[in-house]
C-alpha cells in the first residue's frame, strides 16, 4: 500500500512538472511571436522591451535597435518569420528556450536564433540572446 501511495505521489509530481514546462514553453513561444509582430509593425518600443538587461551588456539597446532597423532599410519590410527549430535547454541558471527562424523580408532572407530565458528565481521570461545573420 505504501508503494502505491508513493507511486501516486511521484506520478502527480512528475505530471505537474510537465505541465509547468509546457506552460513556460508556450509563454516563451508567445514572447517570440509577439516580438516578430512588433518588428513587422515597426513598433520599436515593443521590439526592445522583452530583453533581459544582461543582453545589453555587450552593446547598448540603441545600437541593437539601430541594427534591427538597418535590416528593414536594407531588405525591406519583414514579410514572415518561418520557424525552423525550437528546443529547451535546462541549465543551472534556469531554462533556455531556443528558437531558429528564417526571416523573410521583401528583398531577402536572414537566419535568426532567439533565446528566451526563464530564471529559476523568477517567473518572468525574457529574451536573453538574439542573433540575426545573412542566410548562408
Amino acid at each position: 500500500m505504501k508503494r502505491l501511495i508513493s507511486m501516486i505521489f511521484l506520478s502527480s509530481f512528475l505530471l505537474s512538472a510537465c505541465m509547468y514546462d509546457a506552460a513556460d514553453q508556450s509563454t516563451a513561444s508567445q514572447i517570440v511571436d509577439q516580438w516578430h509582430q512588433a518588428y513587422k509593425a515597426g513598433d520599436w518600443d515593443k521590439v526592445i522591451s522583452p530583453y533581459d538587461k544582461t543582453f545589453f551588456k555587450e552593446r547598448s539597446s540603441e545600437a541593437w535597435l539601430k541594427e534591427l532597423q538597418g535590416y528593414v532599410e536594407t531588405y525591406g519590410p519583414l514579410q514572415d518569420a518561418h520557424k525552423v527549430f525550437e528546443q529547451k535547454d535546462p541549465r543551472f541558471r534556469g531554462d533556455y528556450y531556443i528558437y531558429g527562424y528564417t526571416l523573410i523580408f521583401e528583398k531577402g532572407r536572414l537566419d535568426e536564433t532567439i533565446t528566451v530565458l526563464k530564471l529559476l528565481e523568477s517567473d518572468e521570461l525574457l529574451i536573453a540572446g538574439h542573433i540575426i545573420r545573412p542566410k548562408s
